[in-house]
């Protein structure tokens, strides 16, 4: 009998990822929540000594976001021989009324959050409970790229939608969605939509320790 392969690992990982996501991502709790991050974030002034705050220069934000979608991932140790798979790094961007924040996770272990409007967090993946998270999602990616389309530029989602960045070996590669309807389970990119914001908890569940 034929085994199971890596494909089917991926759907594995990313289907575990819809029960936990749904928990905490019921509609009209996902605003809300990241809101609160937000707060915590920007008024805190700093964060735990194992983490970084960016900064709430809405340039340097930008800066951030730009340097993420230029990077070669050579230059963080990440190649075709030491990493077997062809997404290296994700960053899911969602709209919001205020602007949009950016969940960026990388394969050297990378977890960061970033705000449109200045402000984010840095360095989250130093945390074993971000770090496994960000791996589980990333592992998802690997079957759920396949739906992407490569693109050539990378622009901030309007209010209400969410998109999937991919970023492979091949060039990076976009999957577009409503908020809501990943949200409750009706697009094919629920499950790793949930896994993405299982990563956005456990950040959250840092700052707020």
């Amino acid at each position: 009998m034929k085994g199971p392969t890596k494909k089917d690992d991926a759907r594995e990982v990313a289907v575990d990822s819809k029960n936990q996501g749904r928990r905490m991502l019921a509609p009209g709790n996902l605003i809300p929540m990241i809101r609160r991050l937000k707060i915590i974030t920007l008024i805190a002034g700093t964060l735990l000594t194992s983490m970084a705050h960016a900064s709430q220069s809405e340039d340097m934000t930008e800066d951030l976001r730009k340097t993420v979608f230029d990077l070669n991932p050579a230059e963080i140790g990440i190649s075709r021989e030491n990493f077997k798979h062809p997404v290296w790094g994700m960053v899911m961007e969602t709209g919001f009324e205020d602007g949009s924040f950016s969940l960026v996770t990388l394969a050297d272990g990378t977890a960061s959050l970033y705000f449109s409007t200045g402000g984010g967090v840095i360095g989250a993946g130093e945390h074993e409970s971000v770090r496994k998270a960000a791996g589980h999602y990333l592992s998802g990616a690997q079957y759920f790229f396949e739906q992407a389309t490569p693109v050539e530029s990378t622009p901030r989602p309007v209010p209400g939608k969410v998109i999937f960045y991919f970023l492979g070996f091949e060039g990076i590669s976009a999957y577009e969605a409503p908020e809501q309807k990943l949200g409750i389970g009706e697009d094919e990119l629920s499950n790793l939509f949930y896994a993405a914001h299982e990563v956005i908890n456990e950040i959250r569940k840092v700052e707020e320790n």
